[in-house]
């Protein structure tokens, strides 16, 4: 099932701002927040991005992760895999999937790692 099915499916209209934050979350390799997508697409607004994000996140079209410093950033939801958050620069960081431990009776959502990043771990 595509992502613009998912929307219509959970009662969405397929508007064009919509249709526009999904294509440019598909072009992501990380999650992003909002100050990196209205670096791609200026036009939209900051309510609206984050009125559609929560929409999407209820649907669950897209995973959002908070950051240490509050901030929330948003991917699409494809597979369930790490995250490495840098306490140093916050920078937040897809890990290739790992195998997940089994948790009996638990539903896993979302895996977090946090430390410094190669990057910062030098300096």
């Amino acid at each position: 099932m595509t992502f613009e099915e998912k929307i219509t499916l959970n009662g969405f209209r397929l508007t064009a701002p919509r249709k526009k934050i999904l294509s440019i979350l598909t072009n992501q390799k990380q999650p992003i927040s909002f100050e990196e997508y209205s670096a791609l697409d200026p036009l939209i607004d900051k309510s609206t991005f984050y009125r559609t994000m929560q929409s999407f996140e209820q649907a669950h079209i897209i995973n959002g992760i908070e950051s240490d410093e509050g901030k929330r950033y948003f991917e699409l939801n494809e597979t369930i895999h790490p995250h490495f958050i840098c306490q140093h620069c916050h920078a937040i960081t897809c890990l290739n999937p790992l195998p997940l431990i089994s948790l009996e009776g638990y539903h896993v959502e979302s895996i977090i790692f946090k430390g410094k990043c190669p990057v910062c771990s030098d300096s």
